[in-house]
């Protein structure tokens, strides 16, 4: 299953929660993560360096590398993808074969990397803030007609009135637009970078933890 997280607006927990749900994954069965923007956020957590690896023109054993952890492997951040040309589907169709799991921490952008992302993917996660300005990118990805299977989260919860109102106006979309999971604001997520860890390894009894697992159960 290869499940994308995607919003064109930054900044808004898809590394994070890319993070934790690979650890979630991995403890169902054989998990890669691919980091497709060149921050390299999310090869960050498991000591890899964003590098020119020209992921598209080598073998798929130059490219994945192993973790520390069972059953997860990566394919770093490669700063040379700005010259991709329409490969993606090729590299998924062989990935899939050797992967229970394949996760995907998109850009934030929209090229002809992530329309390709959007078409190949099985399904594409968009978190949004609990804020009208944040929503409005799902609608605009969702103008994109690219990909059927697109469902927004919200992350960064908070039990307040103005976050409750943004959940009673997603409540009112089609069922298939959205998760009915969704992430907490909370302290153990934003210190993840610090301990280069996920919730879920770190804190796997935590209220965090459960959601992860929770919102990985409503999607597969």
């Amino acid at each position: 299953m290869i499940i994308s997280l995607y919003n064109i607006k930054g900044g808004v927990g898809k590394t994070s929660t890319s993070i934790n749900l690979v650890s979630v994954a991995s403890k169902k069965g054989k998990t890669l993560l691919w980091d497709l923007d060149i921050q390299g956020a999310s090869s960050y957590f498991f000591n890899k360096k964003p590098k020119k690896r020209y992921i598209f023109q080598k073998p798929i054993e130059k490219i994945i590398k192993s973790t520390q952890y069972e059953n997860i492997d990566i394919i770093p951040a490669d700063i040379k993808l700005e010259k991709y040309k329409n490969e993606m589907k090729e590299l998924l169709s062989i990935l899939r074969n050797r992967y229970d799991f394949i996760i995907m921490d998109a850009p934030a952008s929209l090229n002809a990397l992530t329309r390709d992302l959007l078409k190949h993917s099985d399904i594409i996660l968009v978190p949004v803030l609990p804020n009208i300005l944040s929503l409005r990118t799902y609608n605009q990805i969702l103008k994109t007609k690219l990909a059927k299977n697109i469902k927004l989260f919200v992350n960064g919860f908070e039990n307040k009135p103005a976050h409750k109102k943004i959940i009673q106006t997603i409540l009112k979309l089609p069922k298939s637009q959205y998760l009915k999971t969704y992430i907490p604001k909370s302290d153990l997520i934003e210190s993840m970078p610090f301990e280069k860890m996920s919730v879920v390894e770190r804190f796997p009894e935590s209220r965090e933890a459960k959601v992860y697992e929770k919102m990985f159960e409503e999607i597969i």
